[in-house]
Formats: C-alpha cells, sequence, structure tokens
C-alpha cells in the first residue's frame, strides 16, 4: 500500500485473488484519514499513469489526461494532437506534442523541440533490436514498428499474424497487412523477411 502499486491481491498466504480499486479504497477509508487516502489514491493514479502502455499523457499546460485514440484518423503527425482542455480555455486549436507534452510549434513532422528525441530512439530501437526466429523464418528483427500508426511491437511467441492496438493487421515478418480477411502468407509459413525499418509513419494510413 505505501509503493503506490496499481495491482493488489489479497494479503491471504494462499490465495492469490485480486481486489479491485473501489474495493482497496473502501478498505482503506477505513483506516485513513481523508487527506491520508486523497494522498494515497493520488499516488496509485500517478503511478498508473506512469505505466508506459497506458496510452495515457496529461498535457503540460492544464495538467488534464488524456487517452490516446489509436483508431483515429487524424491530419499530421501521429504525435501532434489537440487538448480540448486548452482549446476551450483559450479559444483556439491547442495542439501538443504527444511525447513530449508541449505545445506543438513546429511543422507538420517535427514538434519543434530538439530536445524531443522520441523518434530517433524508436529508430534507434528498431535498428538495434536482436533477431529471431518467427515461424520458419529465421533472423527476423524481434521488434516491428506498425506500418499504420508506428507504434513498436516486440514479437513474444506465437505466429506471425499481429493486431497492432490501433487495428492494423500485418505480418510480422514481411510487414504486408492484410486486406480485410485475407492474408498473402500463411500464419507460420514462410514468407521474405522486410528489411529493418528505418522511417516510421508520419501520418495514419489506410492500411
Amino acid at each position: 500500500m505505501k509503493a503506490g502499486n496499481i495491482k493488489f491481491f489479497c494479503p491471504g498466504s494462499q490465495c492469490d485473488y485480486e481486489l479491485t480499486f473501489p474495493v482497496v479504497r473502501h478498505i482503506l477509508s477505513s483506516v485513513m484519514t481523508a487527506e491520508e487516502l486523497t494522498a494515497m489514491c493520488d499516488r496509485i493514479s500517478n503511478n498508473f499513469l506512469h505505466k508506459p502502455d497506458t496510452g495515457i499523457r496529461s498535457c503540460q499546460v492544464c495538467g488534464v489526461n488524456w487517452r490516446k485514440d489509436y483508431t483515429k484518423r487524424w491530419p499530421g503527425h501521429r504525435n501532434r494532437v489537440v487538448c480540448n482542455t486548452c482549446s476551450k480555455n483559450q479559444g483556439r486549436t491547442v495542439e501538443y506534442c504527444w511525447e513530449c507534452r508541449r505545445e506543438w510549434r513546429g511543422g507538420d513532422y517535427k514538434c519543434g523541440y530538439p530536445d524531443c528525441t522520441w523518434e530517433e530512439e524508436q529508430l534507434t530501437t528498431l535498428r538495434t533490436c536482436e533477431t529471431k526466429t518467427v515461424g520458419e523464418v529465421y533472423y527476423c528483427p524481434a521488434i516491428r514498428a506498425c506500418p499504420r500508426c508506428g507504434t513498436l511491437i516486440r514479437h513474444a511467441s506465437g505466429c506471425k499474424h499481429m493486431t497492432c492496438k490501433c487495428g492494423c493487421k500485418f505480418c510480422f515478418v514481411c510487414l504486408k497487412a492484410s486486406q480485410d480477411i485475407q492474408w498473402e502468407c500463411s500464419p507460420y509459413g514462410y514468407c521474405p523477411i522486410a528489411p529493418r525499418q528505418t522511417a516510421l509513419p508520419s501520418t495514419p494510413s489506410s492500411l
């Protein structure tokens, strides 16, 4: 509890039942003051928001948290998003960089801050990641970027057909997207390895 964890389990030695947050909060309310409970809940929320896979960011101007809609077809760069709260407060469209969370002041492709190196770090990961065997294909990069939204995906196990959180279905080996429900390659058979990716999609495509 003191660590502000985001998952809680029954403390019984033979029980691994996961407790829901409302239950945990109800239990804490009986042993904590209102100030202590608020501080604990804030710490739990903060720990959850800083997980790398939540898809949630907070605008650094207004502090409002937003969950990224990976299925949305937005204009411009995939990291260029609109803060509705700042836009309403300032009477204009306020856009910010999804990665560094500062107001967008660059062009269509860069947010305008030289120290926002997220994309370079992603490309370095794609360039230097280890290789692995996927199905019947050897020496396939273990990490690929989704052809539609650019999210990095690591192949853990199973077949080579992937479904990204944005809904894009593609082959991890040849990087070809499925057309409707048709695949150009079988789930476990051989297909040519696409080269390591050297660029990320700037605008979500219709793949």
